[in-house]
């Protein structure tokens, strides 16, 4: 029983030094295409997050006025690869990062009616294009 302690322990260790920093590959097209990430953080067993999902990312509408101008990615809560400054109190939360710093532009947590969370990324993404 200690030797499957020791090898998970180790595992959860070695995985994060081999995966890819987190948001790199998304940060590097956002930057290429001149869009900004959009990143879900939620649960499978969260209502409101299967809402928002089902309403507005899995809706081809939406995603197609999303992926304009962001390059969307949903993340599990409890990801092992999430930054600290990504930890959420609420689900779903919404971050919008610049693709330079992965820095905060502005954050939405809770559930959205679909029209005005269109409407938040519409407005952030004109406040952070000029």
């Amino acid at each position: 029983m200690n030797y499957f302690k020791l090898f998970i322990t180790t595992l959860f260790l070695i995985v994060p030094l081999y995966a890819e920093p987190f948001l790199a590959k998304e940060s590097k097209q956002a930057f290429k295409e001149k869009k900004l990430l959009l990143v879900t953080v939620s649960s499978e067993r969260c209502p409101y997050c299967i809402k928002m999902r089902k309403e507005i990312f899995n809706n081809p509408k939406h995603k197609a006025t999303i992926t304009q101008k962001y390059v969307y990615l949903e993340v599990e809560y409890d990801d092992i690869l999430l930054p600290a400054s990504l930890h959420v109190k609420y689900l779903p939360t919404n971050y919008i990062l610049s693709p330079k710093n992965l820095e905060i532009l502005d954050e939405f947590a809770g559930y959205i009616e679909p029209k005005h969370f269109i409407e938040l990324l519409e407005e952030v993404y004109k406040q952070e294009s000029h």
